[in-house]
């Protein structure tokens, strides 16, 4: 084959091995270090433990429909069967295979092969948000290629098999996370766009894919969906270019965009190479509202820069032919790369992983139902690799049942809130993050943390990366120290706002 270079059922075999490795680092890794995920597998116990008498008054839970359900639908179906973390690991370790499985068939339903170009697609899938761990997103955006793959067969069928996948589609699509959804109908429209018969066509062809509309209105108008846009930042927009591949190993990660970027410019604007004029259009689609999208939409953060992995794969997808010289040394290359990338992260995981793992041995000094103020920094402060250790604490709810002040509050955003200490302070993720000067990270001081916290209200107080005063050790009892965070007991002797 003088484009794909290799015999259909190799190149599937290939695509089947390259997706079981991008599973290696959850398999090797005592801990994903996915900040976020720790604070997701918190809502996802509650969730699954609704009669859980200490769960119970510490947590609000509502099921409703919104559009940030992906995992957490999967979760209510496998977590009381694998147990909280555990299934929460499986669900968010197929998210890597089953998203290079859809880059894999989309290549394929479009042109009938993988050009070699594709293969640097693969270099996204571990992308600065998955890192972070949005992982309804990225399952969702998973989905999106699928979704896509398979439109390119079924828009070739009669009008109501179009209209019926269309609808039930985008509303999958649209459940596990609304960005992708947006991601879903750039990609649907730049093809229906490139192949239309007439506008009218075109029109109509889309209106299937706007019916989550109906369920989006109602879900803002009956339960928040918070805060509609805010944060316009040209400055955070520029930091995730060179974030784009952030992970283990800073100079090898920024390099690695650097390098991403001069070889996706010269496959766009060579003449000696082939486009897809869909692919390109949604790639240009998706660049343009991250420049003009803010930081914020619909309380979901990151909402530019999520965008820009996505934009990445579906340009390398659209660069459909380069000259035979140049085909085998792009694919080489791009298979060591993410082979190197796919390394990297097992082995960042596994070392601080098995640092975190100690760390929350803590919790074996933590009896069930106990109430925890914890004080950490927040993911991206100080350290290259997202740290996320205030996010780990959350890990106390599935292990202890456990009050800690590191779930989210965000009106609308997600099904659980936090209520133990509603409108007093200290009662979610917000009162958690420690103050750093040094890298500008925002929060409280360790002294103004302990001077403000209501004692009454705690058993325990757990700071990571930091120490608690001398000051504050005649009500402070120290229990466990471990590589990065300190646990300590609340004497209950002692006045509530004495010292500290």
């Amino acid at each position: 084959m003088p484009v794909a270079l290799i015999k259909p059922g190799a190149e599937r075999l290939l695509w089947l091995a390259l997706a079981a490795l991008s599973a290696l680092p959850f398999l090797v890794a005592p801990i994903p270090v996915l900040p976020d995920l720790f604070t997701h597998i918190g809502r996802y116990h509650v969730m699954i433990h609704q009669a859980d008498p200490w769960l119970r008054q510490y947590y609000a839970f509502d099921w409703h429909i919104l559009g940030n359900l992906g995992v957490d639908l999967l979760m209510a179906l496998l977590g009381p069967v694998l147990g909280t973390e555990r299934a929460a690991i499986f669900i968010t370790g197929c998210i890597p295979p089953v998203m290079i499985w859809g880059l894999y068939r989309l290549a394929r339903a479009r042109f009938g092969d993988v050009p070699p170009p594709a293969y640097l697609a693969l270099l996204p899938v571990y992308s600065f948000t998955f890192f972070h761990g949005f992982v309804n997103y990225w399952l969702a955006v998973a989905l999106v290629f699928h979704v896509a793959a398979s439109w390119l067969s079924v828009r070739e069928k009669g009008p109501w098999a179009r209209f019926a996948f269309a609808l039930v589609a985008g509303l999958v699509v649209w459940l596990c996370h609304t960005s992708a959804w947006g991601i879903l109908g750039v990609l649907i429209a730049a093809i229906e766009f490139d192949q239309r018969v007439n506008w009218r066509r075109f029109i109509w062809g889309m209106v299937p894919w706007s019916a989550p509309m109906l369920p989006m209105m109602i879900w803002r108008n009956t339960k928040g969906g918070g805060e509609l846009f805010s944060r316009w930042n040209i400055q955070e927009k520029l930091s995730g270019v060179i974030n784009l591949l952030r992970a283990e190993w800073e100079i090898f990660d920024i390099a690695s965009v650097v390098a991403l970027a001069l070889i996706l410019v010269w496959l766009c604007v060579s003449r000696h190479m082939r486009r897809d004029r869909a692919f390109m259009l949604c790639a240009l689609g998706l660049l343009g509202l991250s420049i003009v999208l803010p930081s914020t939409v619909l309380s979901s953060y990151f909402a530019d820069v999520r965008l820009y992995a996505p934009a990445v794969m579906i340009a390398f997808l659209g660069i459909t032919a380069v000259p035979q010289r140049f085909a085998r040394p792009l694919l080489i290359l791009a298979v060591a790369w993410f082979g190197l990338r796919t390394a990297e992260t097992a082995i960042g995981w596994t070392q601080r992983g098995t640092e975190m793992s100690q760390d929350l041995a803590a919790l074996d000094k933590v009896p069930m139902g106990a109430r925890i103020a914890v004080l950490g920094h927040s993911s991206e402060c100080g350290v290259w690799p997202l740290g996320g250790r205030s996010h780990a604490a959350s890990l106390a709810i599935p292990r202890r049942h456990a009050f800690v002040n590191t779930e989210w509050d965000i009106p609308g955003q997600h099904l659980m809130q936090p209520i133990y200490n509603l409108g007093r302070g200290f009662n979610d993720a917000e009162s958690a993050e420690l103050f750093n000067p040094v890298y500008g990270c925002p929060g409280y001081r360790v002294r103004t943390f302990l001077r403000f916290l209501p004692r009454d209200r705690f058993d325990f107080v757990w700071i990571w990366e930091a120490d608690a005063p001398p000051s504050a050790l005649h009500w402070l009892i120290p229990l466990y120290t471990g590589p990065t965070s300190r646990l300590y007991a609340i004497r209950k002797s002692t006045s509530p706002r004495s010292g500290g």
